[in-house]
């Protein structure tokens, strides 16, 4: 029997919000961020029944495990905090050295955090431009007095940080970078229907974007030192010159 009663959508609640989530279908043209990963926010997830509450989480966010076992980090279990520990406001991934501000995998002993985007990525992948399947390795394949560089954008890689690597070529991509070539090459076409693989680009160009600041900052810094450095070693000489007349 038809009732005068409009319908009310079940809510359902999650530990990381105070009120209560409802299912929502978000569209590209939205351009919301899930609150969780802070990446683009495109088909299911959940946001708050609150009207003024911007709070909306990926379903994939939403059911993510309170704990898993990573083989970047044998040695302990990996927490999932939603949100950075210790009152900080953001936290730095320590598989693609960039900040987070959402949920972390973390690690309380080591204080080890990871992007729970990052630990998601597959063991391998295929790149078009190299011939062989990329394994995904967990610091630079190389000792740490030497330099390796991305293969990609041929610039320097923090030895601490994860890659995809071919150990038979030596060949090497940063951990988005990669994901970024692949998806946004024209052959690979457009995905229809919901536009998740179009969202999928969006946040991952955004992440390849901040990466590639992040290592201009970080060469502008080693610059610095090294121009410091030489600076010291010149006064010293000088010195030492003076000295001896």
């Amino acid at each position: 029997m038809a009732s005068g009663k409009s319908a009310t959508r079940p809510s359902v609640r999650h530990p990381s919000h105070n009120h209560p989530l409802r299912g929502h279908k978000a569209q590209v043209e939205d351009e919301i961020n899930c609150s969780g990963c802070d990446l683009d926010l495109i088909g299911a997830a959940f946001k708050c029944t609150k009207s003024k509450c911007d709070y909306f989480l990926h379903k994939s966010c939403f059911d993510l495990p309170r704990e898993i076992r990573h083989k970047s980090h044998p040695d302990h279990p990996l927490i999932l905090l939603y949100s950075p520990q210790n009152n900080h406001s953001t936290y730095t991934c320590d598989a693609c050295g960039e900040y987070g501000s959402g949920f972390t995998y973390n690690c309380s002993i080591c204080q080890y955090d990871v992007h729970v985007g990052c630990v998601s990525m597959p063991e391998t992948m295929k790149h078009d431009e190299h011939s062989h399947p990329l394994a995904l390795i967990y610091s630079a394949p190389c000792p740490k007095d030497h330099i390796f560089t991305c293969d990609v954008c041929d610039e320097t890689m923090p030895h601490n940080l994860w890659l995809y690597y071919c150990q038979k070529c030596d060949y090497g991509a940063h951990l988005h970078s990669c994901i970024v070539e692949e998806e946004e090459n024209p052959k690979r076409g457009r995905s229809g229907g919901n536009g998740v693989k179009g969202g999928r680009r969006s946040a991952n160009s955004e992440l390849a974007a901040m990466l590639k600041a992040q290592r201009e900052m970080e060469q502008m810094q080693i610059d610095l030192d090294f121009e410091m450095q030489r600076a010291k070693i010149d006064k010293k000489s000088r010195k030492h010159m003076l000295n001896m007349i």
